[in-house]
C-alpha cells in the first residue's frame, strides 16, 4: 500500500502524472540488481525518435524472440519534457510480432495497427488511439508550450511487464492472447484481466492498493516476474510517402532490465502510470535509476554529417536523453496553493507538509538545469567536427550561443529537450533545414570555420564537457531528394558511443 496526499490524489485521478512523480518506498534489495548492458535485444527498449510532422510516419515492429508469453508496456512521450501522450499494453504470444504506425490525424499523433495481437485496451487494436496533451496543460501545466503540436515528435519506451512460459495455463490471460490460426483466442477477455482486482476499490486518493501498488489485476498473477533478459527486438522506420523516402533503424535495448520483478499493473489510473524506464527494481520506485542511467551513459556520441541543400542532401542528428525528466522535471504547479517537486519525488504543500519517498533524492545532476520556461533544460555540448580530410574544429556551446568561436561567429544552441534534432552542415551551399522538419531542431552551421575550405560533409564527436557523460540515445537520418519520388531515398544509421569504463 502506497500513500499520497490530496494533491497527489487530484492529479492522479485526472490520469496526468508520470510515474517519476509517484516514487514510493522501494524494495530492500533494490540495488541488488544485475548489471544492465546494451544489446541488440533486451527487456526494455527506447525508440529514440518518433515524428508525424510534415507527412512523416513512424513505424514500429516489436518482436518476442522467446517461446514465452509477454505483457509489454508501450509509452509514447513528447519531445520537450517526456510527458506521456499515449500508453497501452501489448500481449505477445511466443515468437509473436506486433506492428503499428504513428501518423498525423487532426494535428495529433495517431497510432494504428493492422496486427491482430491483443492490446489493452482492445480499442487500440480495433480503432487506433490518439495522443493527448492533458499531461502538460491546464492545471497540470509545465513550463513548456501547451499546444498539441508539441506531441508531434518525441520518443517511445517499450518495456516488458511480466512473463510466463509458453502460452501459460489454459483459460488465463496469456492463453487467451495466444494466436490460433492467426487469431488470438479472446482479446476482450484478456484485456478485462487488466482491470483492478476483486476487492480493490476505484482509486480516489490516499493509498495505492494492491501488491506493490499494482492494483492486483488477474493478469499480474497470470504472467508473473520477468525471467528472460533479452526477450524483445524493437525496430523503427520512418516513411514520407509523398517524397518516396523511407529509412529504418534499431531501438536502444537494455538487456536484463527488470529481471526478477513483476511489473504488471491494472490498466486504469493510477496503476497505468507504472512501469517506466526507472522501474527496474520494482513498481513506484526510482531507486534503480542510476543503474539504468549507467547502461545508457555515453561520454561521446559519434556519427557522420552531410548537408548540401543545392544537391538535395540533408542529414538530421537525433540525440535523446530518455532518463532526463526523472532529474530535471522539478517545477510542477497545481491549483489551490499546492505544489509538487517532481524530480525529487517529494509531495509538499505550502506549509511544508507532505510525504517523501525514501529514494526521493534524485538531484538534477548529471544534467545541468531544471526544465523551465519557455520549455528548456539546456545541456552544454562540445562539437568536434571533422571534414573528410581529417581537419578538425572544436565548438563548445555556452548558454544558447557559441563562445568563443573562430570568426565569423556562428550560433549553435545547446541541447535543451528530451529529444533533440541537430542539423549539422555548411550554409555556403544553401539554407540548412531539418529533413524531419522538426520543431526541436538546432542548427550547427560550420560556414567559414575550416580555413581555406568549405566542406559539405564529415563526422562529429559530440561530448558533454560539464557532465563528462550523460545517458543518451539516438540515430541519424540522411535524405537524398532529387525532386522525384521515384528517385529519392533515405538512410537511418545508429550513433556510435564511447562508454565510460566501469571502475
Amino acid at each position: 500500500m502506497f500513500r499520497m496526499n490530496k494533491l497527489s490524489a487530484a492529479m492522479v485521478a485526472a490520469g496526468l502524472l508520470s510515474a517519476s512523480f509517484l516514487a514510493q518506498p522501494q524494495l530492500a534489495n533494490a540495488q541488488a540488481v544485475p548489471v544492465i548492458t546494451n544489446a541488440g535485444t533486451g527487456t526494455a527498449a527506447t525508440v529514440p525518435y518518433y515524428t508525424v510532422r510534415d507527412g512523416w510516419e513512424t513505424l514500429m515492429n516489436i518482436t518476442n524472440t522467446t517461446g514465452n508469453s509477454l505483457a509489454v508496456k508501450v509509452r509514447v512521450r513528447e519531445s520537450y519534457n517526456s510527458r506521456d501522450v499515449l500508453d497501452f499494453n501489448v500481449l505477445l504470444s511466443p515468437f509473436d510480432v506486433w506492428t503499428a504506425w504513428l501518423s498525423n490525424v487532426g494535428g495529433r499523433p495517431f497510432l494504428r495497427t493492422n496486427d491482430r495481437s491483443c492490446t489493452v485496451p482492445i480499442s487500440v487494436r480495433d480503432a487506433g488511439a490518439a495522443g493527448n496533451e492533458l499531461a502538460y496543460t491546464g492545471n497540470f501545466d509545465d513550463p513548456g508550450p501547451d499546444s498539441t503540436e508539441r506531441m508531434l515528435e518525441g520518443y517511445v519506451e517499450v518495456l516488458v511487464m511480466g512473463e510466463v512460459g509458453g502460452e501459460g495455463t489454459t483459460g488465463l490471460t496469456p492463453w487467451l492472447a495466444k494466436h490460433v490460426n492467426g487469431e488470438p483466442r479472446n482479446c476482450v477477455a484478456a484485456a478485462n484481466n487488466f482491470v483492478r482486482g476483486a476487492g480493490i476499490p476505484a482509486w480516489t486518493g490516499g493509498n495505492i492498493p494492491g501488491v506493490e501498488g499494482s492494483g492486483d489485476p488477474l493478469a499480474r498473477a497470470h504472467y508473473g516476474a520477468i525471467t528472460s533478459p533479452d526477450s524483445l527486438k524493437v525496430n523503427v522506420s520512418y516513411i514520407k510517402r509523398a517524397s518516396g523516402v523511407g529509412a529504418g533503424a534499431t531501438a536502444i535495448h537494455l538487456s536484463g532490465w527488470g529481471v526478477g520483478e513483476n511489473l504488471v499493473t491494472a490498466q486504469q489510473f493510477p496503476w497505468f502510470l507504472e512501469p517506466t524506464l526507472a522501474s527496474h527494481a520494482g513498481l513506484w520506485s526510482n531507486s534503480a535509476l542510476p543503474v539504468v542511467e549507467a547502461a545508457l551513459t555515453a561520454s561521446a556520441v559519434i556519427n557522420e554529417w552531410s548537408n548540401n541543400p543545392n544537391l538535395g542532401v540533408q542529414t538530421d542528428w537525433v540525440v535523446a536523453f530518455p532518463t532526463k525528466s526523472f532529474r530535471v522535471d522539478r517545477d510542477f504547479r497545481a491549483v489551490n496553493g499546492f505544489g509538487i517537486q517532481a524530480g525529487c519525488n517529494v509531495w509538499r504543500n505550502n506549509a511544508g507538509g507532505g510525504i517523501a519517498a525514501a529514494d526521493c533524492e534524485q538531484v538534477v545532476a548529471p544534467f545541468e538545469n531544471q526544465f523551465a520556461a519557455p520549455g528548456r533544460s539546456n545541456i552544454t555540448v562540445t562539437y568536434t567536427l571533422y571534414d573528410r580530410e581529417e581537419r578538425p574544429i572544436v565548438i563548445t556551446t555556452d548558454g544558447v550561443t557559441v563562445s568563443p568561436a573562430p570568426p565569423p561567429e556562428i550560433r549553435i544552441d545547446t541541447l535543451p529537450y528530451e529529444t533533440n534534432v541537430l542539423v549539422i552542415g555548411n550554409s555556403t551551399y544553401g539554407p540548412l533545414v531539418s529533413a524531419f522538419n522538426s520543431a526541436v531542431n538546432q542548427v550547427v552551421d560550420i560556414k567559414g570555420q575550416f580555413a581555406g575550405s568549405e566542406p559539405e560533409f564529415g563526422w562529429v564527436n559530440l561530448t558533454f564537457p560539464r557532465a563528462n557523460a550523460l545517458p543518451a540515445a539516438g540515430l541519424i537520418l540522411k535524405v537524398r531528394d532529387f525532386g522525384d519520388p521515384l528517385l529519392n531515398f533515405g538512410q537511418a544509421m545508429d550513433h556510435a558511443y564511447r562508454r565510460p569504463v566501469a571502475e
